[in-house]
């Protein structure tokens, strides 16, 4: 799916392979990277291996409608996550959108209180992406 939303929740560790990750977590990630990995841009070796949940919607799409896919999923996942976190992994909650005049339902999202106390629960930072045609 080309030029669409995403909301995806990254863990990026130097030291724990992505099984290890995925141990800890309890879960599989949807997509991973290994660490000397190259093929997404910037073409250098990954220096850490990377573990993803995501959710992508089409570009028509409310953001809203991805990140309400992936809470339920991610949710349950606080306590290994939050171990990753205690042992030096980086996460992070990264949110892709593309804004145009044509945007159905109006540029931006909402996250509730439960959400933020749990990426602050799991030490997680935020990144938003935000792309116009």
């Amino acid at each position: 799916m080309k030029n669409k939303r995403s909301a995806i929740l990254l863990v990026e560790s130097k030291d724990l392979s992505v099984e290890e990750i995925s141990d800890i977590i309890g879960q599989h990630p949807d997509r991973f990277r290994r660490k000397g990995d190259t093929g997404l841009p910037p073409a250098r070796p990954l220096k850490v291996n990377v573990w993803e949940v995501r959710e992508d919607v089409a570009r028509e799409e409310y953001l809203g409608l991805a990140l309400e896919r992936l809470w339920p999923r991610i949710l349950p996942l606080e306590r290994g996550l939050a171990e990753l976190a205690q042992r030096g992994s980086f996460i992070q909650l990264s949110l892709v959108q593309w804004i145009s005049e044509a945007d159905p339902h109006q540029p931006g999202f909402g996250l509730g209180a439960q959400e933020l106390r749990f990426l602050a629960g799991i030490n997680a930072q935020m990144d938003v992406d935000q792309y116009a045609p």
